[in-house]
């Protein structure tokens, strides 16, 4: 049990190591996971090593403990203004990492130098299972059984789909700023792109052309697995004009309907549009994108909040569900696992074999290095338990410079997400089949843009699939009906698209250090 704490100290040396013991003590005992630990530990010594180089001997307080539920740490030492992430190596790294809630963020306020962090307790993904599969029985068990009483059937409905649309709605009153500020923020978080350097672009370039070019191969794909409504005729033309519409429509008439509508590729252009503009003014614009951080850390956590409900949420879902057609909906579910898992298996080793011709190496070898990071992934679901070994990997073994592989790791895991694509997109095919809504080439062109945009925006917090479900499911016009099956499959899927995902974000940042000649071959061809 955290006990909520508050020390004052003198910034000398001896603090620096009494902060870092209470900070690893706190970390401990809220069951932060041992790696996040270490290196929040080894980010706090290094900031108060800066601040003690022109602060020394300043007020400093130390609180933390758990408030509103969530565990905090805070430091602030008097003084003028020393941001030590403000540097041309750290200011990236830190950003990126602040918005997946793995690193300190700085403030200044009040003549205070204050460092925050809220901490995500370890998740047991087989505890998330275990209670989302929970759901899916006990619906399944209660479905059947009130379907034999049809006395009391009108009755269960009358109560669960008003319920039902309660937390639909809520999701969604969500989703839509979350979508927009989820890329809004990812934009400014790059902070200047001088600062990256030429890498940085050309990585930038590679993540988003390849999340798109790997929708196209899925949409080509999917159009020879699924029956499509391909036009004939004068018919050819309407549908030109209809794909030129939906081009045009991605700029909105006006700011408040996308949110209104929950229309994903306007929520990423006004996304885009804000993010460029504040990243462009820079420092002129400090107040509005620390407000802009603000206010997104304030909707991540309504999402984490209302993440704890998607069991509840499945569980009414499946169970009207049931009550009303048990046929097709369950049935997709095999075909999901059926293509989504298989894809994603066969995803990074293609991006594998591609990168052993390339840069003539052996697969292999490339295998063996890349199999740690690839396995944490697999068995937890989670891209930040990930971080530590996958940078250990890209310096240590693949020959990526360290300065390249502290902010590209980062990074890529919050833009890019291949195996999100592949995964969405199956379960997007699936349920518009299950659901007999018209597979049609527009219906492809709309899901890569929709897809590869808002896996993109993903946010790296519970219940972050949800939200982008819920809004592509809206875009494309697949019912409501179909999100607690997409959900429930996505529990599933969950490890396997970040498996992929962590080991094509390898891949690219080794062609991208290559492209610009930054990679140590030697390091890469090294057998382990």
């Amino acid at each position: 049990m955290i006990s909520n704490r508050s020390e004052k100290f003198k910034l000398s040396a001896e603090t620096i190591d009494a902060v870092s013991e209470i900070c690893v003590q706190t970390l401990s005992e809220a069951g932060a996971d041992k790696k996040d630990i270490i290196r929040l530990r080894l980010s706090l010594e290094e900031i108060l090593g800066v601040w003690l180089g022109g602060l020394e001997g300043a007020p400093l307080q130390m609180d933390c403990g758990r408030k509103f539920g969530r565990v905090f740490l805070k430091v602030s030492v008097d003084g003028p203004a020393m941001d030590a992430w403000d540097s041309d190596e750290l200011v990236l790294s830190s950003h990126l990492l602040s918005q997946a809630g793995l690193s300190f963020t700085y403030s200044y306020k009040n003549g205070k130098n204050c460092l925050v962090c809220n901490p995500r307790k370890k998740k047991s993904s087989m505890g998330q299972i275990a209670v989302l599969f929970g759901a899916v029985l006990l619906a399944v068990f209660l479905g059947a059984a009130v379907r034999r009483l049809p006395g009391v059937q009108g009755a269960a409905l009358a109560v669960t789909e008003p319920l039902f649309n309660m937390i639909l709605g809520a999701l969604r009153a969500v989703s839509s700023p979350l979508v927009f500020l989820a890329v809004c923020c990812g934009i400014v978080s790059i902070g200047d792109l001088s600062v990256v350097g030429r890498v940085g672009k050309k990585l930038i370039l590679r993540m988003i052309a390849g999340t798109f070019i790997l929708g196209a191969v899925i949409a080509l794909a999917g159009s020879l697995l699924f029956p499509v409504a391909t036009a004939a005729g004068g018919e050819i033309s309407a549908n030109f004009s209809d794909i030129y519409q939906m081009v045009l429509d991605i700029v909105p008439s006006d700011i408040v309907s996308p949110f209104q509508d929950g229309n994903a590729l306007q929520l990423v252009f006004l996304g885009t549009c804000v993010g460029v503009a504040l990243l462009i003014l820079g420092d002129r614009v400090t107040v509005a994108q620390n407000t802009l951080m603000q206010v997104n850390e304030a909707v991540q956590f309504l999402m984490s909040a209302q993440g704890k409900v998607i069991p509840l949420f499945v569980f009414l879902s499946l169970f009207n569900l049931i009550l009303s057609d048990i046929g097709s909906g369950f049935s997709s579910l095999f075909k999901v696992f059926a293509l989504a898992i298989p894809a994603c298996l066969l995803l990074p080793l293609f991006y594998v074999f591609l990168t052993a011709f390339r840069l003539k190496v052996s697969p292999a070898l490339l295998i063996k290095k890349m199999l740690p990071t690839y396995l944490i992934a697999l068995t937890t679901a989670s891209s930040a338990a990930t971080l530590a070994t996958n940078l250990d990997t890209c310096v240590k073994e693949l020959g990526i410079p360290k300065k390249v592989a502290d902010f590209a790791i980062p990074l890529g895991q919050v833009i890019y997400k291949p195996g999100f694509v592949a995964g969405f997109f199956v379960l997007a095919l699936c349920m518009a089949e299950s659901y007999e809504v018209p597979i049609t080439p527009l219906f492809l062109i709309m899901s890569v843009l929709t897809i590869g945009l808002l896996a993109m925006a993903l946010p790296p917090i519970p219940g972050g699939a949800l939200s982008v479900i819920t809004v592509m499911f809206a875009q494309l016009g697949i019912p409501t009906e179909a999100i607690a099956l997409a959900v429930a499959a996505n529990a599933i899927l969950d490890f396997f698209m970040t498996a992929a995902g962590m080991t094509c974000l390898q891949v690219q940042v080794t062609l991208a250090a290559d492209a610009v000649d930054m990679l140590d071959h030697k390091k890469l061809k090294k057998s382990v």
